[in-house]
């Protein structure tokens, strides 16, 4: 990657602010994902700094829907961080990418246990996505099917409308459910 590419992701990445994503807009537009971008983009998501791992995980994603590409050892290192203490942005961005990253046998179980458990959480987003997220793995580990029917059933009883919500558009999304 470019000095001046480094300069400026490092830039945007210290920018971001946890609520406004201009920063990153702007950078998003200026740079095309290339895998040099997105195994730097995946470092940072992996530091311990959250407001870092959120705005790397946000610009991840906004690349993911365009098209980019992550590794099998990259989708690990964010599927990792829905196993361990991240802020709620990491966490939500990585849900939202539960479609495209591949889910190692290695970490299915544990993911599982993680997503289950964040599936009865206190945020509504977290909620609505961990079982989406668990969908997912499910879909690419079927062993996992039974116990995401049952998480999709309890979210159907939740009180919050956008976890309802989100289950209907899961349920439409695998072909299996």
């Amino acid at each position: 990657m470019t000095t001046a590419r480094t300069d400026a992701l490092s830039q945007a990445l210290f920018d971001f602010d946890g609520k406004s994503a201009g920063p990153l807009e702007r950078f998003a537009a200026a740079h095309n994902a290339d895998a040099n971008l997105v195994a730097e983009l995946c470092d940072f998501a992996a530091s311990a700094d959250g407001n870092l791992q959120a705005a790397a995980t946000w610009l991840l994603k906004r690349y993911g829907v365009t098209g980019a590409q992550l590794s099998p050892s990259q989708s690990e290192t964010l599927l990792r961080l829905l196993m361990q203490e991240t802020g709620w942005l990491s966490r939500i961005h990585v849900l939202q990418m539960m479609d495209t990253l591949v889910v190692p046998s290695s970490l299915a179980a544990p993911l599982m246990r993680a997503l289950a458990a964040q599936a009865a959480g206190a945020n509504t987003f977290i909620r609505a996505w961990s079982v989406h997220g668990a969908a997912a793995l499910a879909d690419q580990h079927p062993a996992y099917r039974d116990r995401v029917l049952d998480l999709l059933a309890a979210a159907e009883q939740d009180e919050a409308a956008s976890v309802r919500a989100r289950i209907r558009r899961t349920r439409q999304t695998f072909d299996w459910i």
